[in-house]
């Protein structure tokens, strides 16, 4: 029998299994600013947003979401391979969405790799828009 799967708010203490889960789920890149440090910064600002997906006590997803009072941003949604095509990716994605706009802001992005097609198609099932008059441009 399979276990539940919860929601919760992502907490400053999921750290290790944060980076345990974005390793092992193969679709989130781990940089060296993703750091205790950043993480905690994240969430003091957007407390309310992110979410882990447990069954039991074991991690098997979670989502970062904040935003910036204008516009929200998802971040680093992943979910471990045997827990895929369950819909807990889209149980995360509802969650953030829903805190998001809950603190009126109504336009919400993510960024997907253009070599990243199951993530694409993810992110289509989920009424997102890729958009075609952008160019993303960061600075480093």
């Amino acid at each position: 029998m399979r276990q539940p799967v919860v929601l919760d708010s992502i907490h400053e203490s999921d750290y290790p299994k944060l980076i345990r889960l974005w390793e092992v789920a193969g679709n989130v890149e781990v940089r060296q600013t993703d750091t205790p440090e950043v993480l905690a910064r994240f969430l003091y600002r957007n407390p309310t947003c992110s979410y882990a997906a447990y069954a039991g006590t074991r991690l098997i997803g979670a989502i970062l979401a904040g935003h910036d009072g204008w516009r929200g941003h998802l971040y680093h949604m992943a979910v471990k391979p045997d827990y895929r095509e369950r819909g807990i990716g889209t149980r995360l994605v509802n969650a953030a969405v829903s805190a998001i706009k809950s603190e009126d802001v109504q336009k919400i992005h993510c960024l997907v790799k253009r070599d990243n097609l199951i993530a694409q198609q993810f992110w289509e099932a989920c009424s997102f828009e890729q958009r075609e008059e952008l160019f993303d441009y960061s600075l480093r």
